[in-house]
């Protein structure tokens, strides 16, 4: 799938990569791997909500650290 930038550097993101469920007002990461361009989205707190669930508390992950 080819896009075009334009004179601001600018892209439009295709329709068919919405896969990923980029919406308007999302934040991506933008960053050079191995001479590519890759763009990754940025999770809300929404998502990230529960991520570390696997930890009871805060001290027990200070002990686990100690």
């Amino acid at each position: 799938m080819k896009v075009k930038v334009t004179k601001k550097f600018q892209i439009t993101i295709p329709m068919e990569i919405q896969k990923i469920d980029v919406k308007l007002g999302d934040e991506l990461i933008v960053r050079e791997e191995e001479g590519k361009i890759v763009f990754t989205k940025v999770p809300s707190l929404k998502e990230l909500a529960g991520a570390w669930e696997h930890i009871e508390s805060t001290e027990d992950l200070m002990e686990d650290a100690r």
